[in-house]
């Protein structure tokens, strides 16, 4: 395959930087435009980095997709970031005019030409079928792991070869992992199995956290921001799980997700719990 951007004999034996790939007389418009979004996403994050903050750029990490959009008033470009509707209230102001001062700093220096940064929802992938997938979703059901691998963007949060949805699963799983590894005795520990598809009396299901403890299967899910809204569907639905041979059934609250101490505390409670058969 031949290299687009021509590069010198020097560059082609080492990769190439954005600022040469940017050099290149060969790139159509839109493929420009594609690559200065990627170029300043890149260059934001490492100098976060190297400028002591680490959490912003771990922010940065999750967004799903980068691109250049015109401004309200069609007269200049700016810098589009789409995050999971999940993650999105990690991007507040401070944040976003911390991202615009770097972006403007990065422009410059490149003569990129773009000096203001949004973030914006991703959209979710939808089709012919999306009368049936919003049903479902107002019923609490979300799409499968197996339609969730078919999506185009790539997995944000993935660890172990697992994947997970947000930060927040993640979180959780990370510290349902430390009990399993660095507490509980290996000859009595848990597993863990996330976001598992399964079938339940009447519907399909894809709880957030299928554990086993002590011969007992319990199930640990994390509270959306419209929990009280479904309130009466999740009642259901542990009804449901109960008499399908689940043994325990709790909740992490939306709001405890950034508290390491609460998420230990609705683990030490779920898994004390499930381990009592009473």
């Amino acid at each position: 395959m031949t290299n687009d951007f021509s590069p010198s004999s020097a560059a082609s034996k080492r990769a190439l930087s954005y600022g040469e790939m940017l050099t290149s007389e060969n790139l159509l418009e839109h493929e420009r435009e594609a690559l200065v979004a990627e170029t300043l996403v890149a260059y934001m994050s490492t100098l976060l980095v190297r400028r002591g903050d680490v959490a912003s750029a771990q922010l940065l990490l999750q967004v799903d997709r980068w691109q250049l959009e015109w401004d309200q008033g069609g007269h200049e470009k700016d810098l589009v970031l789409e995050v999971d509707p999940a993650n999105l209230s990690h991007f507040g102001e401070d944040l976003l005019q911390k991202l615009r001062g770097l972006c403007k700093e990065i422009s410059e220096r490149l003569s990129l030409d773009v000096s203001w940064v949004e973030v914006k929802e991703t959209l979710p992938v939808v089709g012919p079928g999306w009368r049936d997938v919003v049903q479902r979703e107002i019923s609490g059901e979300r799409p499968s792991n197996q339609a969730r691998r078919l999506q185009p963007s790539p997995h944000r949060w993935l660890e172990d070869n697992l994947a997970f949805t947000n930060e927040g699963e993640q979180r959780v799983y990370r510290l349902l992992k430390h009990r399993q590894e660095k507490i509980l005795p290996p000859e009595e520990t848990i597993s863990i199995f996330p976001l598992p598809n399964g079938r339940i009396a009447g519907r399909t299901w894809e709880p957030d956290f299928l554990i086993t403890y002590k011969g007992r299967a319990g199930v640990l899910e994390i509270d959306g921001p419209h929990h009280n809204a479904r309130r009466a569907l999740d009642v259901t639905r542990e009804h449901l799980m109960h008499d399908s041979g689940i043994a325990y059934v709790d909740r992490v609250p939306v709001e405890a997700l950034d508290s390491r101490q609460e998420i230990d505390q609705v683990i030490d409670r779920f898994l004390r719990r499930l381990a009592d058969p009473r």
